[in-house]
């Protein structure tokens, strides 16, 4: 629900992609009387596109659309944002998270495995039910859907947000921006697990004693902090070059 004293503006009505104003009514020739954007910037027309996942016109494969897809997202977020068309309503946005989805589960899933595992056979620490390939196996499903949940609420608390502020941000834009969002896991995946296991692999060789078990753990806890707001940083940036989006 919106605040009482704020107005949405209608789905039909043309922002700013720069600052929000609505320029309906404007010649696309003039400028935005607030930022001063060239209103032609923000027109229907304005260069946002399907992302290459979605183009099935070129002939590429799916890996390959995959793969392009997940660089853009992951290396050039701003502009990736910047250029998505956010009014499309279909599921290769979701199937597209899923994937990622799938393959982040299975890396913070080993890592849990191995870090659980080291624990258990040089700390004296809990048993694992099975070993660690039961309990990777055990782990995987529960973190993806711990994924797509996440996914989920915070799409619903950021609508809500947006609606009380007054801003255009609708649940199904939202969850399509967070859908490529998901892409940004496979990076903090990446990092967890070869971190996790280096250092498994460290002590198991003897180039570490299991002393330098606190200095792992400290590393691994600012590893998590700086990661989350990695994550933090580029959902911002989603959001925030999709607010004002007009197709």
């Amino acid at each position: 629900m919106a605040s009482t004293d704020v107005m949405i503006p209608d789905e039909s009505s043309v922002l700013c992609e720069s600052c929000g104003y609505t320029l309906d009514g404007l010649p696309t020739t003039g400028q935005c009387p607030e930022c001063g954007q060239p209103i032609a910037t923000s027109a229907a027309d304005n260069g946002r596109k399907l992302p290459a996942w979605e183009d099935t016109t070129a002939g590429r494969s799916a890996l390959w659309r995959f793969a392009s897809t997940t660089a853009e997202v992951v290396f050039r977020p701003k502009r990736f944002y910047q250029t998505l068309a956010t009014r499309r309503y279909d599921h290769a946005a979701a199937r597209f998270a899923q994937l990622h989805w799938a393959i982040s589960a299975a890396l913070f899933a080993g890592a849990l495995s191995i870090h659980a595992y080291w624990f258990q056979r040089y700390q004296l620490g809990p048993k694992l039910p099975g070993g660690p390939w039961v309990f990777w196996a055990i782990m995987m499903p529960i973190t993806y859907f711990f994924l797509w949940g996440t996914t989920r609420l915070a799409a619903r608390l950021t609508a809500w947000e947006a609606a009380y502020r007054g801003l255009r941000l609708p649940l199904p834009v939202v969850l399509r921006g967070l859908y490529y969002h998901a892409a940004h896991y496979l990076p903090v995946g990446l990092i967890g697990f070869a971190t996790v296991t280096a250092y498994y692999a460290a002590v198991r060789w003897r180039l570490l004693s299991e002393a330098t078990a606190v200095r792992y753990l400290v590393v691994l806890c600012v590893e998590v902090l700086v990661l989350a707001m990695y994550l933090f940083k580029t959902y911002w940036t989603g959001m925030k070059n999709t607010m004002y989006a007009n197709r």
